[in-house]
């Protein structure tokens, strides 16, 4: 997968398309797409920074790689108001071709040359929905709501229901997967095997909303015999076009709430955890590759937690009676007298 350094192009306009290429033949078509967003943020930044009149200057990789260079790219982003996580996305990509184009251990490599700049990924506390939300959508009067509306619901309590399935499995999911109330697949993701038994409401569902065409997938949302890349980037089209959907269903059956296609997994997931379900059972309902995805995954949920306790024990003094006079007052250190 390396590209030889001695067959390594010096100038990072021309060595990340001979990357996407790789990532092209062994269909890593989402890689692909960060790193031409990855070129492209960096081009912009010479163009503004180094090159005002000039946009086809070479951009040479042993001027980017260095620390001063890669700071003052991070600076820019920052500049630029990219959140924390794109700016994170960005260096990685740029690490991840450094590692490819001065391959470690050889000499000239620097390990040390990104320890300056973020790489992390933050974890973000993202919206879910509380159980009587979902209620609230699980009773929906259907009768109301057009034949798209219908679908756009039934996919997004599927995707709660089917233990927080992503919406690129649920998309991919064959009718061939649907075997006697029990849907089993592999992960898109992560390849892991999946088994998933399907309850009742979500067989109603699941029935009613199938696809009744003589398609392989179970539903109506994606269509067979494309080529890989045209498929991928019918897929990103199909959940664009279903974020849209969805978001002006929520509009009118929850105002104010932001919903999209990841909330009804992330529902899923936080109320397990609220709930006292074990962390390695939450990791293996979610199809996760370990239980240290897990944690990252629920990392700000452990906040939400601790904040509620840390109330609940403020409460507790609260609502304590009142120490008699000349007994010694635990939070601030002094008499009552």
């Amino acid at each position: 997968m390396n590209v030889e350094r001695k067959n390594a192009k010096d100038d990072l306009r021309l060595y990340i398309p001979e990357v996407i290429g790789m990532l092209k033949r062994e269909g890593k078509f989402p890689a692909m797409h960060v790193y031409a967003c990855t070129l492209r943020s960096y081009e912009k930044f010479c163009a503004e920074e180094r090159h005002p009149k000039n946009t086809t200057a070479s951009l040479s990789m042993q001027e980017i790689f260095t620390p001063e260079r890669l700071k003052e790219y991070e600076d820019w982003l920052a500049g630029q108001q990219s959140s924390p996580n794109t700016i994170s996305t960005y260096m990685r990509t740029l690490q991840a071709v450094y590692n490819r184009w001065m391959s470690p251990g050889i000499e000239g490599y620097n390990p040390v040359l990104f320890k300056d700049v973020y790489t992390k990924v933050e974890s973000r506390t993202k919206r879910a929905l509380t159980a009587e939300q979902m209620e609230q959508l699980r009773n929906t009067d259907f009768s109301v709501l057009t034949l798209r509306q219908q679908q756009v619901l039934t996919y997004f309590l599927l995707m709660f229901m089917l233990r927080g399935m992503p919406f690129i499995d649920l998309a991919h999911l064959r009718k061939s997967d649907l075997r006697n109330r029990r849907i089993t697949y592999r992960r898109h993701k992560t390849g892991k095997l999946m088994v998933v038994d399907v309850p009742p409401d979500a067989m109603r569902l699941l029935q009613k909303y199938r696809d009744k065409t003589d398609s392989e997938y179970l539903f109506p949302l994606l269509h067979g015999g494309l080529f890989m890349e045209e498929h991928h980037h019918r897929y990103q089209e199909t959940l664009r076009h279903f974020n849209r959907e969805l978001a002006r269903l929520m509009k009118q059956l929850l105002p104010g709430v932001s919903v999209s296609s990841y909330t009804a997994r992330h529902t899923w997931a936080t109320l397990a955890y609220h709930s006292g379900v074990p962390v390695g059972l939450i990791s293996q309902s979610l199809g996760h590759s370990s239980i240290r995805v897990t944690m990252t995954y629920l990392k700000p949920f452990d906040a939400e937690v601790i904040d509620r306790i840390n109330r609940q024990v403020i409460s507790l003094v609260k609502k304590s009676k009142k120490k008699k006079d000349g007994r010694f007052n635990m939070l601030y250190g002094t008499s009552l007298r």
